[in-house]
């Protein structure tokens, strides 16, 4: 007997049954969860709400809103600029005279139109216009004026001989009878007589007669007077045009106008210079352009115009216009809040993030998350099971037959010292779980001897077997099995893996006349022999027995505690199971019929 065994049971290291199966159970349904939790857009949401609070961006945001205060903040200083701006004299000044009454009266009479005719005639008469117009217009006299100069010398030319002798004479009738005279008959015949060469008697008295004539002695005398010469010599001369336009000149209301002006003693007044200056004194003594004057020279309107415009009157409108606002209003009221963090969104949104982990599927989800737990569940998938709970063995799975009896007579036979003969899965059952039972009975049967073969045999007990050699093989993985630990000496109930190529096998479970896990080997005897753990010190009992291939290496456990590994290259091949009680003595009565129960079995492998 093996003392480990008993050891294990003694320290509890070989846990219950139950136990195992309801902690498996258990850890299915939770992997189940998991893994629909781990689909979930529930936790996608919460883990990216984890990875921002984990983030450094949260982690800066908590520190600077809890590391925020009003004092030393933009606002604390944007206020105090605001109050030292508010107590500025000059930006006081200005608020006096901002709207008030005088500044409207400015405003209003500053660009008047009376403002504008002051404004024009003192920059008249200050500037020096009016001096030099007042100095012009008295510098204006008719003495020596072209005026003058002109008058004089129409008058020197209307008293020249000339002139007097064309003013008599131009168009008179003096003038139109002597060249009226010319053309007489009388006229030519004297010019004719007195320019002829020689003078007949006749001609001659003719022309005594006509010389004495009264009229031609007064055209002679009339052609040889001075008068008549002046007048013909001024008659288109240039001192005749001349005088015609002075005498035009003078005569024209222009003339006369401009004489009368320039000898004018009080012109100056009548001037528009005058005229200017006078309602220049008058608008400098009205009241409002005197107003308008003071209040434009006034200390507080020069301090109104510096600040008008100035950096800091802006600067205090932008300042009053921030701090009435109800955004710099709430800021200040966040930043001296000292429970301010607890009113932020990030709070708000952390709070929901601890809410949403202490949810049962979350706390399970991150319990198992970098655990090993599943370990199994994730790298083995389930190949092959049976949990035996149908009313009939699923043949599918399952045949009744070795692989060798089935091929060589399609039932089973027995070797030569087997007690039992395995029916056609009479002594086989299911529902609940499987059992194969051991019955004391007759039944006829074969055995193989040689060299006649095949001897019919009447045995005196029945047993079963399963077999998966036509549905499955295990090649590398995990054969598992709950199985009832209740030894029977006179019989072999095993599970175990086999192969056609070898006599030898790996047992998942052996009990009866030999209890052990390992391997059964044909000896060089011919006999069959264990090789493995003795386990006849495990209590009688439901036990978890489970086989582990990987290559020629095998560890066998119990509840999930390993009880024993082994190599063994031989048996490094694909095998399938079987299970099955062999009778090799005989039973007392008060042992049967010998049942040889297992509630499931499950093969896994390598995902």
């Amino acid at each position: 007997m093996s003392f480990k065994i008993f050891s294990l049971q003694l320290t509890g290291k070989i846990k219950p049954t139950a136990t195992i199966e309801k902690k498996r159970a258990e850890l299915l349904a939770d992997y189940a969860e998991f893994q629909k939790t781990e689909k979930s857009e529930e936790l996608k949401a919460f883990l990216e709400l984890e990875e921002w609070v984990n983030s450094d961006a949260f982690k800066k945001t908590k520190s600077e809103v809890e590391g925020l205060s009003f004092k030393g903040s933009k606002e604390e200083n944007e206020l105090k600029e605001y109050q030292r701006l508010k107590k500025s004299g000059a930006i006081k000044k200005y608020f006096a005279v901002e709207g008030s009454s005088d500044l409207k009266r400015f405003e209003k009479e500053r660009d008047s139109d009376k403002m504008k005719s002051y404004y024009e005639l003192f920059d008249y008469v200050k500037e020096g216009q009016f001096e030099k117009d007042k100095k012009e217009i008295q510098s204006q006299v008719f003495k020596g004026s072209v005026e003058e100069k002109h008058w004089l010398e129409y008058r020197k030319l209307e008293k020249s001989a000339g002139i007097k002798a064309w003013k008599e004479l131009n168009a008179s009738d003096a003038v139109k009878k002597h060249e009226a005279l010319e053309k007489t008959e009388k006229f030519k015949k004297y010019q004719q007589l007195k320019n002829a060469p020689g003078h007949s008697k006749e001609e001659k008295a003719e022309f005594n007669k006509l010389k004495g004539d009264a009229e031609i002695k007064a055209y002679f005398k009339f052609e040889q007077s001075k008068k008549l010469k002046f007048y013909r010599e001024t008659a288109g001369s240039h001192d005749l045009k001349r005088y015609d336009e002075l005498a035009a000149y003078v005569a024209g209301d222009e003339f006369k106008k401009r004489e009368a002006f320039l000898k004018d003693k009080k012109k100056f007044e009548k001037s528009e210079a005058y005229k200017k200056y006078a309602e220049f004194k008058r608008l400098a003594g009205d009241d409002t352009v005197k107003f308008v004057l003071k209040y434009e020279k006034s200390s507080l309107y020069k301090n109104y115009l510096d600040v008008k415009d100035s950096f800091d009157l802006k600067r205090y409108h932008e300042l009053e216009e921030t701090i009435n606002s109800e955004e710099f209003k709430k800021q200040k009221a966040w930043l001296e809040d000292k429970k301010r963090w607890e009113k932020t969104d990030e709070y708000k949104k952390y709070q929901d993030y601890l809410k949403e982990k202490q949810k049962p599927e979350f706390v399970k989800y991150f319990k198992y998350q970098k655990s090993s737990d599943f370990d199994f569940l994730k790298n083995w998938e389930l190949v092959f099971e049976d949990n035996f709970s149908a009313t009939k063995l699923d043949e599918t799975k399952w045949d009744i037959c070795t692989a060798a009896a089935g091929k060589l007579l399609g039932e089973n036979y027995a070797l030569p010292g087997d007690l039992n003969i395995f029916t056609q899965g009479k002594n086989v059952s299911t529902g609940k779980q499987l059992r194969i039972q051991v019955k004391k009975e007759k039944a006829e049967g074969k055995v193989w001897k040689m060299p006649a073969g095949f001897v019919p045999t009447e045995f005196d007990y029945t047993s079963g077997l399963i077999s998966s050699d036509k549905a499955f093989e295990l090649k590398d993985g995990i054969l598992e099995a709950k199985i009832k630990f209740d030894p029977v000496k006179p019989v072999i109930s095993s599970m175990y893996l086999a192969s056609s190529e070898t006599s030898n096998r790996v047992n998942l479970l052996e009990m009866g006349a030999r209890n052990n896990l390992g391997f059964s080997v044909v000896n060089g005897n011919g006999k069959v022999e264990s090789v493995g753990i003795d386990i006849s010190n495990l209590k009688k009992g439901d036990y978890i027995f489970s086989l582990e291939k990987q290559g020629p290496k095998f560890t066998w456990k119990i509840n999930e505690h390993e009880i024993l590994t082994q190599d063994n290259s031989e048996l490094n091949k694909p095998m399938h199971l079987m299970a099955s009680s062999l009778v090799i003595d005989e039973i007392s009565g008060s042992q049967l019929p010998a049942n040889f129960d297992i509630e499931w079995v499950k093969c896994y492998a390598k995902k």
